[in-house]
């Protein structure tokens, strides 16, 4: 196993498919996470 370049870009690839996809995951619960807040804040509103 003298040549080890096939298995670091594998690595490489894992790695960087997985940062994305937790980037992914935060951004879309923040999303969702700002749609119920402002749903609420215009519940609140409407109860008032």
């Amino acid at each position: 196993m003298d040549n080890f370049g096939p298995v670091i870009l594998i690595e490489v690839v894992l790695i960087f498919g997985g940062v994305l996809l937790f980037v992914w995951w935060q951004l879309r619960d923040l999303k969702k996470e700002r749609e119920k807040g402002l749903k609420k804040k215009a519940q609140d509103e409407r109860q008032d």
